[in-house]
């Protein structure tokens, strides 16, 4: 049966002026995650990746890494919802530029919430709802096109694999959030595709990171 490995972003840069760029520590996620799945004698027949700067920079350094000799395709469909805008938005704007992690999550939990509910369309011109069927789109499209016995690798955002998996598990939209949150920096989620539908098998495993100073990050 045909599988899809989907894989958060290494650490990209909080705080800074440009967020979407890997850190060092990204980077190093990125490589021992490469190291992770050689392991476990994962080859993929395709690899995608969203078209975000941190999605594709985590898709090159794990490939090239692992020495998979596969050109990375980009589906715009795997991107994150646009996480500044939201921020921006009324009642949420003194959360923008903040160094302190936690009030900004629980800023963005607020400005999800409110997009989820209220069915408004963002600076991209979409609805939650409508974000949320591309990603799940893409994801059931590149299952199709494995093939039997096909792998798939995904680099994409905390968000898309929160939004994934709350689909498959039927969630409401504080099911989504409480995924959403606890997504960790190049964590694995696994998906396949059977006689019974597609199914979620694991979530968000980080064991490749478990060990090392510092490296369970969630931004």
């Amino acid at each position: 049966m045909p599988v899809v490995h989907l894989i958060r972003h290494g650490q990209a840069s909080f705080g800074a002026a440009d967020y979407d760029v890997l850190s060092d520590v990204g980077h190093q996620q990125a490589k021992l995650l490469a190291v992770a799945l050689v392991r476990r004698e994962i080859r993929p027949d395709r690899i995608v990746a969203g078209s975000l700067q941190r999605q594709r920079d985590t898709a090159a350094t794990c490939a090239e890494a692992a020495a998979w000799e596969l050109p990375v395709d980009t589906d715009p469909r795997f991107d994150e919802y646009n996480h500044v805008g939201l921020l921006r938005e009324p009642g949420a704007a003194a959360a923008v530029g903040l160094a302190d992690g936690r009030a900004v999550q629980e800023a963005l939990d607020a400005a999800l919430l409110d997009w989820i509910q209220s069915g408004r369309l963002t600076s991209d011109g979409r609805t939650f709802a409508q974000w949320r069927d591309d990603a799940v789109g893409a994801q059931r499209d590149l299952l199709a096109s494995l093939g039997r016995g096909g792998t798939g690798l995904v680099f994409t955002s905390g968000g898309v694999v929160a939004a994934v998996c709350a689909d498959l598990l039927g969630l409401d939209p504080d099911g989504f959030l409480a995924l959403a949150r606890v997504v960790v920096n190049t964590g694995i989620t696994k998906i396949v595709s059977g006689r019974g539908g597609i199914s979620l098998i694991s979530f968000n495993d980080h064991g490749h990171l478990e060990g090392g100073a510092d490296l369970v990050t969630y931004r």
